[in-house]
């Protein structure tokens, strides 16, 4: 019988190659994610030097204008800070879409791969059947040989 061919196999390598890229875009929006996250901290830890500043120049009787600066530095960055707070959740709500693609690229793929692997078992069987046959086939082929041959033997003899 001829080698295994699964008639999906095109749909199915294209199912694996988006399950890939799929994966990758995971790992983007993680990276993506992560580095949000770290520019967040970054400006929640500028913010309290800020402040521990701003306390350091109240206890030193700054001017005024030091203190409006410093507050006014201090409320630049608590916006910087709300803004990183939204990137971050849209990363992570990327992230979470990427997850749930690659969840369902995953399931897609293994669909096929089990009907791939259920068709593969039966054109198996149907192969060994087959083999089987053919070797029944040439058993009876050179038992009818023999027994013919045997037949004539003894039929010669006797006459």
């Amino acid at each position: 019988m001829s080698a295994f061919k699964f008639r999906l196999q095109q749909v199915l390598d294209l199912r694996e190659q988006h399950e890939k890229h799929t994966a990758a875009k995971l790992a983007e929006a993680e990276t993506a994610a992560d580095e949000a996250r770290v520019a967040q901290k970054a400006l929640e830890t500028i913010r309290q030097s800020g402040s521990a500043a701003l306390r350091t120049a109240h206890a030193s009787e700054p001017t005024i204008g030091q203190l409006k600066t410093i507050g006014y530095v201090i409320e630049q960055l608590n916006h910087h800070i709300v803004d990183a707070q939204s990137r971050v959740e849209m990363a992570e709500q990327l992230v979470t879409q990427a997850r749930t693609d690659l969840t369902s690229a995953l399931q897609a793929r293994r669909v096929l791969s089990r009907l791939r692997d259920r068709h593969f078992a039966s054109w198996r069987t149907e192969d060994n059947a087959q083999e089987m046959r053919q070797m029944d086939e040439i058993a009876l082929t050179r038992f009818t040989r023999r027994d013919s041959s045997n037949g004539n033997d003894t039929g010669a003899a006797s006459a």
